[in-house]
C-alpha cells in the first residue's frame, strides 16, 4: 500500500482555532459592527424617523456603496492583526519546551508549518467571509433587486481587497517569525522591516544633502515606496470618485485606486509564505530564545544594526548640537554611534553585557564607517560635481528666483525639452558647481555676496534616470554682473531675457482668460487741505469705475509697456537703480481662466496676476491718469530712496508737503 505525505492536520488546525478563539472572534466582531450592523442600523434609524421605504432604501444603498472606504483603515488593521496571528500560531517556536513538544508530534515539518499557517490565515479570512455573507443577506432582504448588483459589487470589492491585504501582512509576519527565536523580537523585526527601506532612504538622502552641495533627492523613490507596504497599500486601497484629467468628478462613479497593486502584494504574500516554509524546514529547535535563529543571518543583523544606529543616532546628535552643516562633525557623530550600534547588536546576539571582547570586530566596524564617511566627504563618486550634458537630458524642470521686484514674476518655473532652451541653465549649473567653495557659507573660502538667489534643477535623462539639485542662497556679486563667465553674470543675463520674464509672468496663459477686475496695492489718498493729518493709504484700491472695454485697454497698455522694456524689468540687486525705477504700488489683474473640460458648470477658475508699476511705463500710467483717477483720487507710492525725476502735480494739500515716499504723476 502506498503511503502519502500529509501537508495538513485537521485536528491540529481545530486545536489552534479553538485555543486562540478570542483573537479571531474580536476581529470578527470589529468588522461585524463596521458592515452588517452598521447597515442594519441605517435601516432601523430610517424607519424610526418615519422615512418612506424608498428613502430608507436609498440611504442603505448609499451606505453599502461606502463599504470600500474602510479599506484604507483595513490596511492598518491587517498589518496589526496579521502580526498578532503570526505571534499566536508560531509562538511555540520561542519556547524550548513548547518547540520540542510540537516537533515531537508525528507530523513532518511541512505539515506542521502548513497547518499552523492555514490556521493563522483562517483567523482573518473566515471572519471576512462570515461578515460578508451576513451583510449580503441583509442587502438582499432590505434592498430592492435593482440595487443588488451595485451593493453586492461594493461588498465583494471589500471582501477581496481586505482578504488580500491580510494575506500579505500575515505571510510577511510569518516570514519574519522564522528568523527569530524570541517572541518580543518578532514585532520589532516586523515593524522595522515594514518601514526599513523608507527610513534608510530618508536618512541617506538627508546625509547626502549635508555632504554634497546642492544634492536634493526626488520627492519619493519608487523602490522605497514599493518596499514600504503600509504606504503603498494605503494609497492603492483608496476608494474615490472617478476623475477626469481636469479633476472633474463623475457623479456616482467610484473606483479602487490601484487594484493591480493589491493583487501584486497578495502574490508577494504567497511567495513569502513559500519562503517561510523553506526556512522552517532548516530551522533548529535549539534556536528558541535566540534573537536571531539562523547563524548565517547574524552577521547581516549586526551590520544592519551598526549601520542604522550610526546613521540615525549620528544624524540626530548632529542636528541636536547644530553640527549637521559641518560634514566633519557629522562624520564623527555617525562613526561613534556606529560603534555603539555594533556593541548593542553584540549584546542582543550573545544575550550578555560582556561584549568588550569583540573590540577587534568593533574596530573593523569603526574603520569601515570611517571609510564610508570619508568617501562621502571626498565625493569619490562625483555626486556633488555631476552636471548632465545637454545631449544626455530628455527634459529639464527649472525653478529660478527672478530677483526683484517682488511681484508675480518673482519666480520662474519651466519645463524644457529643447536643448537650446536648456543650455543656459545647464551652463549656470556648471558655474555654480565650479564655484561651490565660494558659495557655501560653511566653507573656509566662503565669500558673502551683495545679494542671493536660489535655483532648483530636476533633470530627466535619456536613460530614464533623474538628477535633482537645489541650490539656496547663491551669492551675487555686483562687480561680476557683466561677466557672463561667472555665476552672477549668467544669472543677470537670464534676468535680462525678456522671453524668460514673460514666461515668469505667464502672459500667454492669462491672455486666454477673461479679465474680471483690476486693483492697485499701496496707494496714498489725497489729504484734506489744512487737516494736518498723516497721509492715508488704501490697499487694495479697486478701479471700479472702468468699463470692461477700458480694462482690456489697460491690459493692452501693460503688454505694450512690457514689449517696450519699460515694465517688468528685473533687478539682481536692491540698489538705487531698482528703487528709482519701480514703485511700491503693484497693479493686480484678476482673470477667469478656462479649464480643459466640456462641463460648463465647472469649466473656469479664478487667478490673479500682479505686476509692479514703474515710472517709465508710459502707456499704463497714461491709462491710469485718464480712466483710473491717478493724480486726483490717489497717488502711487515710490520708494523712499527713489528720485523718479518726473514732474509732480500739485495736490490738494499745497501747504502741507507730501511725504517723501509719494510721487503724484500728471
Amino acid at each position: 500500500m502506498r503511503s502519502g505525505t500529509s501537508f495538513f492536520n485537521s485536528a491540529l488546525w481545530r486545536k489552534t482555532m479553538g485555543r486562540f478563539w478570542p483573537l479571531w472572534a474580536l476581529y470578527a466582531a470589529t468588522w461585524t459592527f463596521a458592515l452588517p450592523l452598521y447597515l442594519l442600523n441605517q435601516f432601523v434609524s430610517g424607519r424610526t424617523r418615519g422615512y418612506g421605504a424608498g428613502s430608507v432604501q436609498d440611504w442603505m444603498l448609499s451606505a453599502a456603496q461606502e463599504f470600500p472606504t474602510w479599506l484604507t483603515f483595513g490596511v492598518w488593521v491587517s498589518c496589526i492583526f496579521g502580526l498578532l496571528c503570526a505571534m499566536a500560531v508560531f509562538g511555540y517556536l520561542y519556547n524550548a519546551r513548547s518547540s520540542c513538544a510540537m516537533h515531537a508530534l508525528p507530523l513532518r515539518r511541512e505539515g506542521l508549518f502548513t497547518t499552523q499557517y492555514l490556521a493563522g490565515l483562517s483567523f482573518g479570512l473566515l471572519p471576512h467571509l462570515a461578515v460578508a455573507l451576513c451583510t449580503a443577506a441583509i442587502e438582499m432582504v432590505l434592498l430592492p433587486p435593482h440595487a443588488w448588483l451595485e451593493a453586492l459589487s461594493c461588498l465583494g470589492i471589500w471582501l477581496l481587497v481586505q482578504s488580500a491585504t491580510f494575506l500579505f501582512f500575515f505571510s510577511f509576519a510569518a516570514f519574519c517569525a522564522m528568523f527569530t527565536g524570541h517572541l518580543l523580537a518578532l514585532p520589532a523585526f516586523y515593524a522595522i522591516l515594514n518601514g526599513l527601506v523608507w527610513g534608510l532612504y530618508g536618512l541617506l538622502t538627508l546625509l547626502f544633502s549635508q555632504f554634497f552641495y546642492g544634492y536634493s533627492p526626488s520627492a519619493s523613490s519608487a523602490l522605497a515606496d514599493w518596499l514600504t507596504p503600509l504606504y503603498t497599500l494605503s494609497d492603492a486601497c483608496r476608494w474615490h470618485f472617478v476623475e477626469t484629467a481636469d479633476y472633474i468628478t463623475i457623479p456616482g462613479s467610484y473606483e479602487l485606486a490601484s487594484p493591480l497593486t493589491v493583487a501584486g502584494y497578495a502574490a508577494a504574500g504567497l511567495v513569502l509564505a513559500l519562503l517561510a516554509l523553506l526556512l522552517y524546514r532548516r530551522r533548529h529547535v535549539e534556536s528558541a530564545g535566540d534573537v536571531v535563529s539562523f547563524r548565517v543571518v547574524r552577521p547581516i543583523f549586526q551590520c544592519g544594526v551598526t549601520f542604522c544606529v550610526g546613521l540615525s543616532f549620528g544624524m540626530a546628535t548632529a542636528l541636536f548640537f547644530s553640527w549637521s552643516d559641518h560634514a566633519a562633525f557629522l562624520s564623527v557623530c555617525v562613526v561613534l554611534w556606529s560603534v555603539v550600534g555594533f556593541f548593542a547588536a553584540e549584546m542582543l546576539l550573545k544575550k550578555s553585557f560582556r561584549v568588550l571582547g569583540a573590540w577587534k570586530r568593533g574596530l573593523i566596524a569603526l574603520v569601515v564607517m570611517s571609510l564610508l564617511c570619508g568617501g562621502c566627504f571626498a565625493d569619490v563618486f562625483g555626486i556633488e560635481t555631476r552636471v548632465p550634458k545637454t545631449d544626455q537630458v530628455a527634459s529639464l524642470s527649472v525653478v529660478l528666483d527672478m530677483g526683484e521686484p517682488y511681484d508675480d514674476a518673482r519666480q520662474l518655473a519651466l519645463e524644457l525639452t529643447d536643448p537650446e532652451d536648456m543650455a543656459p541653465f545647464i551652463a549656470l549649473h556648471q558655474s555654480i558647481v565650479a564655484g561651490r567653495s565660494r558659495a557655501q557659507y560653511n566653507s573656509p573660502t566662503y565669500d558673502p555676496g551683495d545679494n542671493y538667489f536660489s535655483l532648483s534643477l530636476y533633470y530627466t535623462l535619456g536613460n530614464g534616470t533623474t538628477v535633482n539639485r537645489q541650490y539656496h542662497s547663491i551669492p551675487i556679486y555686483r562687480s561680476e554682473l557683466e561677466d557672463t563667465s561667472t555665476v552672477s553674470g549668467q544669472y543677470f543675463a537670464l534676468l535680462q531675457n525678456r522671453e524668460m520674464v514673460a514666461k515668469a509672468y505667464d502672459f500667454d496663459r492669462y491672455g486666454a482668460g477673461r479679465l474680471v477686475e483690476v486693483c492697485l496695492s499701496g496707494v496714498e489718498l489725497p489729504q484734506v487741505e489744512g487737516s494736518g493729518q498723516d497721509p492715508q493709504y488704501q490697499d487694495p484700491y479697486f478701479l471700479e469705475n472702468a468699463t470692461p472695454q477700458q480694462l482690456e485697454q489697460l491690459w493692452q497698455a501693460v503688454q505694450d509697456d512690457f514689449a517696450a522694456g519699460s515694465l517688468g524689468v528685473r533687478y539682481a540687486l536692491p540698489d538705487q537703480a531698482r528703487w528709482d525705477n519701480t514703485y511700491q504700488t503693484d497693479l493686480r489683474f484678476t482673470f477667469e481662466l478656462p479649464r480643459n473640460s466640456p462641463d460648463s458648470a465647472e469649466n473656469t477658475y479664478s487667478s490673479d496676476l500682479s505686476i509692479t508699476l514703474t515710472p517709465n511705463a508710459k502707456n499704463t500710467l497714461a491709462w491710469l491718469e485718464q480712466y483710473g483717477g491717478l493724480g486726483t483720487q490717489y497717488y502711487l507710492i515710490a520708494h523712499e530712496s527713489a528720485d523718479t525725476g518726473l514732474p509732480g502735480t500739485q495736490s490738494q494739500t499745497q501747504a502741507a508737503e507730501p511725504s517723501a515716499a509719494v510721487y503724484p504723476l500728471g
